[in-house]
Formats: C-alpha cells, structure tokens, sequence
C-alpha cells in the first residue's frame, strides 16, 4: 500500500510541482490586483506619559497627522482610533525642550512618516513664595466719619503655581468699599487677586487663604485735606542709568486727624523707593510714610519711574 502511494505521488511530479508554482503565481497576482498596497494617513491626539509629579505640563501640539502603508482591505476596517501617538516624558527635565512623537498602529501596516515628527513640551516646576498682601478702601463712609484704620491678619500670603506665573506676581490686592452706611467698625473677609508689577491680574496661581480677615476702625470728628504725594527715591539705581522721574498715582491723597496735627502738612511721602531692579521705565507700587496721627484710606499708590542710559566721556567725544 505504502508502495502504491508513492507511485501515485511520483508519478509526473514534475508537471504537478510546477502547477503549484503556477498557482503560487496566480493567487500571489490575484491578491495583488484585489487588495494592492497602498498609502494613506490617520489623525491621532498625542498623549503624554510617564508625565513628572510637581510640573504644569504646556504641549505645542495635540494633534499627529500619521503616513502609513499596508493593504487596502487594512484601510478599509482602520479608523483614527485605531492609531495612538504619545510622548514619553520619562526623564525630562524642567524646561522647554522637544520630544519625538511615537506612534502605535494595527498590526500590517508600515510607518510612513509623522507630522510633526516631535512636539515642544515645556515642564513648569510648581513652587511657592510669600507675597506682600495690601487691602485699599474704596468710596466714602458717612457724614463726619474716616478711616481710621485698616488692620489686615496678615502682611503675607502663601501663593502656589507653576514658576513663572509666580515669579510674575508683585503682591495681592484686596479692596475694602465704604458706603455711607459705614458709621461703626466693621470686619469682614476680603477676597484677595493676585497681581503683577504693572497691575494687570496673574491667574493660573492658587492664594492660600484666597481670602484675608481686615478690621476697619471709623473715627468721628477728624479734619479732612487733601495733600500731594512726594515718592522718594531710592540710591540704588544701576549706575549705567539715570533717573528722569518718578511720578506717583494718584499725585494727591486725602488724609485725617486732629486739625493740630495736619494744620501745617503738606505733602506725603512713599516710604523709600528702591531702584535696584528697576532697568526701564517701571510702575511699582509702593507704601506711603504716613506721619504719626494721621490717617489714610489707602497706604499705597503707584509710581511711575522714568529712566534713561547714563551719558559717558566716550559718548560725549
């Protein structure tokens, strides 16, 4: 039996090996011409993994436009979800810096190309830092009646966020309004805003409490006038400047007390203003020096520095 059936498969093996050759041929033409290979490209949201713990992580961009190739009948039953790019943060260091986008994919097709081929990540650090906290009062309390003090819980608040919107803030605002309902001493929470050298908000930090606890005590019988505001400048202006001017906002202030005591002031001076880090023309709020006795609605105001490069011997050649 054994004999009779390799007779059968030796008998014109020649002729059947090279049918199977053809078919080979045939059915490898067949499925080329029916499912050809071909290009196309995919969407795909970038992710980031591995991401550190303690940054504010910014991508450039979202979105990877990915090239591949593979038989058609693969198109046909892909779909963008299918596609997955991600970023691998694993190691990355605070700052800007690029990152290849890599790319998974259904199994059968071959990377063309991404577009983008990376994207900028920027790693911000989450810090804290104390600032300086001031509350001003708004409007007017009743007829015959001042402020005649504002006491705050604290002078300094704890701020956190990411590095460089902290490092913006110059100091929290919180405002105290008047009416002429306000006869008697008053507390209440004031919510604080985060603010920069130039007054404009910084959002994106987190004030801890993002509220402050101010008492405000009212006084009967003082003597109002209104004087000017003299800002006093600072002896540590780089020395390749010059100081053109400090104007203050406003230029004159309301204040009260005994009429003994403010009969013969004048003018107000800002406690002194330094110059230190000041290398443009620069707003800074500053406090007012105010004298014994005599009492404001607001101990702060703007100014408004105004410098100029130093002249040299060289220059004037």
């Amino acid at each position: 039996m054994i004999s009779s059936f390799r007779s059968l498969v030796q008998h014109n093996l020649a002729a059947k090996i090279a049918s199977i050759l053809v078919a080979v041929i045939l059915w490898g033409y067949v499925m080329n011409d029916q499912n050809p290979s071909t290009e196309g490209s995919f969407t795909a949201q970038v992710q980031l993994v591995n991401v550190p713990e303690g940054y504010k992580v910014t991508q450039e961009e979202e979105k990877a436009k990915i090239a591949v190739r593979g038989a058609r009948s693969l198109f046909v039953n892909s779909s963008d979800a299918d596609f997955h790019a991600y970023v691998d943060l694993r190691g990355a260091e605070a700052g800007t810096n690029h990152y290849k986008i890599r790319v998974e994919m259904p199994q059968g097709f071959e990377l063309v190309d991404v577009y983008p081929e990376s994207m900028e990540v920027t790693l911000d650090p989450i810090v804290q830092r104390r600032v300086r906290a001031d509350i001003n009062v708004n409007g007017s309390p009743a007829s015959g009646v001042t402020v005649a003090s504002v006491t705050q819980k604290s002078d300094e608040v704890l701020i956190e966020g990411p590095s460089t919107l902290v490092n913006e803030v110059d100091r929290l605002i919180g405002y105290v309004g008047l009416t002429s309902k306000n006869e008697t001493d008053f507390s209440l929470q004031v919510p604080l805003t985060a603010i920069n050298a130039d007054g404009r908000e910084v959002s994106g930090v987190t004030i801890q409490p993002a509220a402050m606890y101010v008492t405000v005590q009212m006084a009967r019988g003082l003597t109002k006038k209104i004087v000017t505001i003299t800002p006093i400048p600072g002896e540590d202006l780089d020395s390749r400047l010059e100081l053109v001017a400090i104007k203050p906002e406003p230029m004159q202030i309301e204040i009260a007390g005994a009429e003994e005591v403010i009969a013969n002031l004048k003018s107000v001076n800002t406690e002194k203003i330094s110059l230190a880090d000041v290398f443009k023309n620069t707003n800074k709020a500053v406090k007012l020096d105010i004298p014994p006795g005599v009492t404001v609605t607001n101990h702060d105001v703007l100014a408004h520095i105004v410098v100029k490069s130093r002249k040299t011997s060289k220059d004037m050649e």
